[in-house]
């Protein structure tokens, strides 16, 4: 019995001692656990004597070469003369054998610390190579839609065409450390639909297709309408330059009274912001070389340029509403 505890501390003894002495002076965490983890793991962040593995390969083969020349060694007196080197090399094979695995050891401990640094430093100029690389869209994107400057609408505002930040973080999506930001399908789609309903909504308004239905219509809808896309696309010329001179109007939804704001209060302020969001959308289409999904059809084309739209009826229908429907109705408030 003796003998196999002996044994069994002349195997162990050497590996447990190196690795307490390096979890108390390199070990980091609240219990031996996480200071043992810490200790047997390469940090590409310190030097490689701070490497309590680097440790580990020098103590261990030493203290299993100290360990194993005593008891070699307890037979022999220590003899300086060549008869007594020679003896000593003779009987010391195997403590010397296992002395000698620290130089490997060590080295392959450095090889894999500067592995992980180099990793490390890979991993760190990739993330920078992704950030510049989103930033440059971004800022591709402001530069852009400076370049078109500003346009006129019609006399009813001048659009700057400046980009709201969350357009790009809307209409592109990914992460900073991604790399360049993908198109975000859903986005562009849902503006699409809503500059086909802002259309068909205004070319109905204009047309007044069906009189009984146009003022709520007018209000309802096709107001609502152009303000979420004036929203989505960031255009502070429609909800706030042009909301300026629009008009808050008093209804009932749903049993409930609201009050709805009108986009200006002439057809072309109205025909201004949708030609506005529109060419806005396909120039943002543009960058991002993605073809244009909204589809016109012939008999509203009218509404895009020029002003033919004054001419499409015989009264202009909503400087009418605003008349007869819109300001008694303010005006009784």
């Amino acid at each position: 019995m003796p003998n196999i505890v002996a044994l069994i501390g002349l195997i162990s003894l050497p590996i447990l001692i190196p690795m307490v002495i390096v979890v108390l002076i390199f070990g980091v965490g609240n219990n031996w656990i996480e200071r043992l983890g810490s200790s047997l793991s390469l940090n590409a962040d310190k030097g490689l004597s701070s490497q309590g593995l680097l440790w580990l390969s020098i103590l261990c083969p030493f203290l299993y070469f100290i360990t194993l020349g005593g008891i070699t060694w307890q037979d022999y007196e220590i003899s300086i003369t060549s008869a007594g080197i020679n003896t000593f090399f003779s009987i010391s094979k195997l403590p010397l054998a296992i002395l000698s695995i620290i130089i490997p050891l060590s080295v392959l401990v450095s090889r894999f610390h500067a592995t992980k640094q180099t990793a490390e430093k890979i991993k760190i100029t990739r993330l920078k190579n992704n950030l510049d690389l989103f930033n440059s869209h971004r800022n591709e994107l402001f530069s852009y839609f400076t370049q078109i400057g500003e346009i006129n609408f019609l006399d009813c505002f001048v659009a700057k065409y400046k980009v709201h930040p969350r357009v790009h973080k809307n209409f592109f999506k990914g992460s900073p450390a991604d790399g360049t930001p993908l198109i975000n399908e859903d986005c562009f789609k849902d503006i699409e639909g809503e500059l086909s309903s802002a259309r068909w909504q205004l070319d109905s308004v204009i047309k007044d297709i069906n009189p009984e239905l146009t003022y709520s219509f007018y209000i309802a809808n096709l107001c609502s309408t152009i303000y979420r896309l004036s929203y989505k696309l960031g255009l502070p010329e429609v909800y706030e330059t042009l909301a300026e001179k629009s008009v808050l109007v008093p209804v009932e939804l749903k049993g409930k009274k609201n009050e709805l704001l009108t986009v200006g209060t002439t057809t072309d302020e109205v025909v201004a912001a949708y030609r506005y969001a529109k060419g806005y959308y396909e120039n943002l289409c543009d960058f991002a070389r993605r073809p244009s999904g909204h589809v016109e059809e012939e008999e509203t084309k009218y509404i895009d340029n020029g002003v033919k739209f004054r001419k499409i009826n015989n009264i202009q229908v909503i400087e009418k509403l605003h008349e007869t429907e819109i300001k008694p109705l303010v005006t009784s408030k």
